[in-house]
């Protein structure tokens, strides 16, 4: 009789590790506060994972407190990551399959909506499809009035929509007219459903329903007995407007979600492959002039900004990379770039602190310490990025970070060695 081998007992198992899950609500700073504190108790790593939705609002202030959450991750040690899923506990178990975690740090979020209570909740999903993790559930902060906003793609009502609608109206009943020599008329009311999903699917609501109102006026004139004549009170008038109602409102409802996903998906593929690009591009440099001009060349071509690197050199703050050109900083300028890397914290334009500067300055700040600054401007004096660009920029400073991260190991065993 052979003896089966031990699998379970001789292989490595690797270290367990904690996950923050960030919403962008007001609580947002307290999960990442309380995911360090939980982390450093346990000895463990640990990581911000921020789930985008569809009905996440990053250019409000969701966006903003996402962004911030994500920045002090990733100063404080920890790892960050963003991912773009339908449901918020689709897209944590999607992340947990390839990037385990033994601990999720996250916010009791209770339903706001009717429907929402009609549907498990984001942790009893969690618990349903991840039962193995320990929860840590911190207890949500209300905000004062909802500020998600549904990601759709905008349409604009037109005249235009309205008349197109007419028209196609008026082609089916054409072809309606063309079934009634062979069929009878009372078959003919489902032929009006075209016209309205179409409508309803390409230019929205409002003008579905106009679509429906005239589709029962053309049934019930030209179509149902006696001909040329309305009958406003007929039963079958009533039942058929309540169908094409209610199919243009669902198929509405329907493709603006379909619509948010595809937005949604689009824009995550385009930040995915911008993020893979940067973080190969990274991987490759060896020095910390090249590893500057990697990341200004990066930050310019996807944002178009003016970026420009600096870091700490015999106690003076110097250029080490600039793109598309070195930067003249003036005084202003160069008071927020020594408050950003005194403090560790953002300064210049659009942030709370001296912000009548130009420029906006990020700190590249680890577990290791201040590494280097990283500034950007636009030559119009407009704020740099979008609310809406805020989560991915952060993403890209705490690549940037371990980047620099590693250089500064790199020099410290240079150093230790005889």
């Amino acid at each position: 009789m052979e003896d089966s081998p031990a699998v379970s007992a001789t292989e490595p198992k690797s270290p367990p590790t904690l996950a923050a899950l960030i919403s962008g609500s007001p609580a947002s700073g307290d999960v990442v506060r309380a995911a360090e504190t939980l982390s450093r108790a346990l000895g463990i790593a640990w990581e911000a994972i921020f789930v985008e939705t569809p009905e996440t609002d990053l250019a409000g202030a969701a966006g903003s407190r996402a962004s911030e959450a994500l920045d002090y991750a990733a100063r404080h040690g920890g790892t960050v990551a963003t991912v773009a899923a339908a449901t918020i506990a689709g897209g944590i178990c999607e992340h947990l399959q390839s990037s385990p975690a033994a601990h999720l740090v996250i916010e009791a979020q209770p339903a706001r909506r009717w429907r929402d209570r009609l549907q498990p909740s984001a942790i009893e999903n969690l618990l349903a499809r991840e039962p193995d993790i320990l929860l840590h559930i911190l207890p949500s902060i209300a905000e004062p009035a909802r500020e998600a906003t549904p990601l759709k793609a905008p349409v604009r009502m037109t005249a235009t929509h309205y008349a197109v609608a007419a028209v196609w109206v008026g082609a089916t009943l054409l072809f309606a007219e063309l079934l009634h020599l062979f069929i009878p008329a009372r078959s003919l009311d489902l032929v009006f459903l075209l016209p309205v999903i179409a409508i309803a699917a390409r230019y929205g609501l409002r003008p579905a329903l106009f679509g429906a109102m005239l589709s029962v006026l053309a049934y019930n004139f030209f179509l149902l007995a006696p001909s040329f004549r309305f009958d406003p009170a007929a039963p079958q008038n009533l039942v058929m407007a309540a169908v094409l109602f209610g199919v243009a409102a669902y198929t509405t409802m329907v493709t603006g979600q379909l619509r948010g996903r595809l937005i949604l998906s689009d824009r995550s593929a385009r930040d995915n492959a911008s993020l893979a690009a940067l973080a190969q591009r990274l991987t490759r440099e060896a020095d910390w002039e090249s590893t500057a001009a990697t990341l200004c060349e990066h930050v310019h071509g996807l944002f178009d900004l003016n970026a420009a690197v600096f870091r700490e050199r015999n106690g003076t703050l110097v250029i080490t990379g600039a793109a598309p050109r070195e930067p003249v900083l003036g005084p202003v300028d160069r008071a927020a770039l020594e408050w950003c890397h005194a403090h560790a914290e953002e300064a210049g334009a659009g942030t709370a602190r001296i912000s009548s500067s130009d420029w906006q300055f990020h700190p590249l700040a680890t577990s290791l310490g201040q590494l280097a600054v990283l500034g950007i401007a636009r030559d119009d004096g407009a704020e740099p990025v979008r609310p809406d660009q805020r989560v991915l920029l952060s993403t890209i400073i705490a690549q940037a970070a371990l980047a620099h991260e590693r250089l500064r190991l790199e020099d410290e065993m240079r150093r230790g060695q005889p």
